[in-house]
């Protein structure tokens, strides 16, 4: 679920556990192929994103790197009679510099040279806008800097759901037909529709993407349309995401196949964006996804039969590419090699360090890596002509190792920040920033503190944790000395991740203007280079947090809980019960699809606990102890009747103040043991509940119905 997850884009550092299930899930309700019956083996990656000659660490092993990737998929390739390469969005953007540097030409070389048969469009794909694209894909001088003329792919790219505005059909072809073994099999081209939200304007400029029934109804079209060529043996390259889970499959690829007919020609949806493993089946569609970076590659086993042409066996497995015991593709090798002779300055350490740059802490406290990587955030150039921001906010979740004692090298920058996150300059007053870090402190399900303290740069501040959240922050400042003014329009960078409200972060989605620009680690890279000019690398703390400890001493009165909001109530209680049936986003107006809740909300609303009022749900308004009985009473049986509800809210002195639709609803818990007034005359029915007092209340809910 969700909101059970670290959020985050995937990391180069899998879970072991992980990488287990890598080796071991397949698709499920495998039937048996007639003898005749042709195999087709589809071997493919997904966001590989220009990871040439990066190295990534899975379950503490090396993995990845196109030489060794390459080894793997010839020697897969070699083993089949029939087989095709495909890979499914993301293939570029993002990249190491051993390709951005030559905007990713080395990267569509090594595609060329490995013969991709075809390939997708993903959300990257679209960074530097539709011009771009289009001359990486067809050929011809690439239109940023005019320096790079790209050879152009010599495969086929699909895509169904990207329309260009000034002709109303599609960006580029929507499927392609490739025969093998004397079989067709047709693929059918989508990108995720989140792609607007995740590159800048003018990256998308030209160009709308379809709605949700849109797409539906454009797969089902060009399905009809291979199906009347002939073709029933249908693949869609779905760039969207997906994760398989303890046997489930979720995501916009499992919103896809849900929304699909039954009896759809659609045989495979490949997944791909968030980086994750998908391996399962979805209303008879096997859904499929291999991390990223080229760690891993997906071999989709198809029996067709040649007489019909349909799907009679499908599964799938996907494999880790670990480079132990792997001989070098060399002509891979020779692709690195020239852009490296191109570049000698890549194979150069960029500083050292005395190994005093970490991130230790980073979670409570300002941490020196944290301050270098906030400045350098803060100094990106966003194209615009303007000066640096005036804030820079780093998520500590995202900074995911230290730099290290000795040379660094591009390599360490890599790994410390691995996701290829685009940044983001946003406008936010004094007011917005000071909500902003009251948003590191959360709180769990349990009561325990939740907190991620932003790595900053251009302010300081005191936090205060003898005061409740709302007045935790105290001397909010620029780091002159100057106070933040409230009422004033500041601009800040933050990453799409953050932006796009992860880790609770929620007030930047009311930033009054938004510009996306750079990825971090290209920023990262190039203000070591500028900053330090190969020599020692310094940061340290430097006063910008400062955490003013809570008392330790007895107090006579106990301190106050913070009050649970209505989307942590739900969750708390979707959590404990373990609901996991649905994948969809909930319907609500006010609920993002990509908000931490949005799973949560939407199980309970499957399960009939909620409802909403007018099509909202006021996810982030604290719960009151009548609506809590409310949502807790429908796991209880034996409804009071009214006469006897009546009777049971009137015992109580504020029993008039409890809403009509409560009444039933309180009086069952009252009369089941569940619920009491906050003392033996007051129900206070519109106060609001703690989170320890929340999660006792749904403790014996739970209870009650499992008795």
């Amino acid at each position: 679920m969700f909101w059970k997850k670290v959020l985050g884009k995937s990391t180069l550092r899998v879970a072991t556990a992980a990488l287990l299930l890598t080796q071991l899930l397949g698709a499920a309700g495998s039937v048996s192929a007639a003898g005749n019956d042709v195999e087709v083996h589809l071997i493919g990656i997904n966001d590989f994103h220009g990871q040439l000659d990066t190295t990534s660490i899975v379950g503490d092993k090396k993995a990845g790197s196109a030489p060794i990737l390459a080894t793997y998929l010839k020697e897969a390739q070699a083993k089949y009679e029939h087989s095709l390469l495909f890979h499914n969005g993301d293939s570029v953007g993002a990249s190491a510099p051993a390709s951005s540097l030559d905007r990713d030409e080395p990267t569509m070389e090594w595609m060329n040279m490995m013969g991709f048969d075809v390939g997708s469009l993903g959300n990257h794909e679209f960074d530097q806008g539709v011009a771009a694209l289009k001359a990486q894909i067809f050929g011809g001088l690439d239109p940023k800097e005019g320096k790079v003329t790209h050879a152009g792919a010599k495969f086929d790219y699909v895509n169904a759901n990207v329309i260009e505005t000034a002709t109303g059909k599609t960006l580029i072809k929507p499927y392609v037909v490739k025969e093998v073994g004397g079989v067709k099999i047709g693929f059918i081209g989508l990108v995720t529709k989140s792609t607007p939200a995740k590159v800048s304007p003018s990256g998308t400029a030209g160009v709308r993407f379809l709605s949700a029934a849109e797409e539906v109804e454009a797969v089902n079209k060009y399905a009809k349309e291979l199906q009347d060529q002939g073709v029933e043996t249908i693949i869609v390259l779905a760039h969207d995401p997906a994760s398989t889970k303890e046997g489930v499959t979720t995501g916009e690829a499992a919103d896809l196949a849900k929304a699909l007919p039954a009896d759809s020609p659609v045989d495979v949806i490949v997944a791909g964006d968030n980086h994750a493993l998908a391996n399962g089946e979805v209303n008879g569609k096997l859904i499929v996804q291999a991390y990223s970076y080229g760690t891993a590659f997906e071999d989709i086993k198809l029996m067709i039969d040649p007489a019909t042409g349909d799907v009679t066996e499908k599964s799938a497995t996907v494999t880790t590419t670990f480079q132990e015991g792997v001989k070098e593709d060399p002509e891979s090798l020779a692709i690195i090699k020239k852009s490296l002779d191109k570049h000698p300055e890549l194979t150069k350490p960029v500083g050292t360090t005395d190994g005093s740059v970490t991130r230790t802490d980073a979670y409570n406290n300002e941490a020196p890596l944290g301050n270098l990587i906030a400045d350098s955030m803060r100094e990106a150039d966003f194209g615009d002509k303007a000066s640096a921001a005036d804030f820079a906010f780093m998520n500590p979740g995202g900074i995911r190792a230290d730099l290290p004692q000795g040379d660094v090298t591009f390599a360490d920058l890599a790994k410390i920040q691995p996701f290829g996150n685009t940044l983001v300059k946003l406008e936010l007053t004094g007011e917005q920033v000071k909500t902003l870090l009251q948003q590191q402190w959360g709180t769990n399900a349990d009561g325990t503190p939740n907190t991620k303290t932003l790595q900053i740069s251009g302010l300081k501040y005191t936090a205060d944790f003898n005061k409740p959240v709302a007045e935790r922050v105290t001397g909010l400042s620029l780091e002159d000395g100057t106070t933040i003014d409230p009422a004033k329009t500041y601009t800040a960078v933050v990453n799409n991740f953050m932006a796009a409200g992860g880790d609770n972060y929620k007030v930047l989605l009311d930033a009054k203007s938004s510009l996306a620009g750079p990825i971090d680690l290209d920023v990262f890279y190039q203000y070591i280079v500028d900053t330090y000019k190969g020599g020692s690398i310094v940061a340290k703390n430097e006063g910008r947090i400062t955490n003013l400890a809570a008392s330790t001493e007895p107090t006579e009165t106990p301190v106050t809980t913070e009050v649970i909001s209505r989307a942590e109530f739900v969750s708390a209680l979707v959590d404990m019960l373990k609901l996991n049936e649905v994948a969809t986003a909930p319907a609500f107006k006010d609920v993002a699809a990509n908000a931490a809740y949005a799973d949560a909300i939407a199980e309970a609303t499957h399960a009939g606990f909620i409802q909403g009022y007018g099509g909202n749900f006021y996810p982030d308004r604290d719960i009151t102890r009548e609506e809590a009985a409310t949502i807790l009473a429908k796991l209880v049986k034996d409804q009071a009747t009214d006469k006897d509800a009546a009777t049971i809210i009137a015992s109580f002195e504020d029993g008039k103040s409890v809403s009509a639709y409560a009444i039933k609803p309180m009086a069952k818990l009252i009369d089941k043991g569940i619920f009491a007034g906050t003392d033996k005359k007051s129900l206070q029915p519109k106060q609001g509940l703690t989170t320890n007092a929340a999660k006792a209340l749904i403790e014996k809910a739970v209870a009650a119905k499992a008795s």
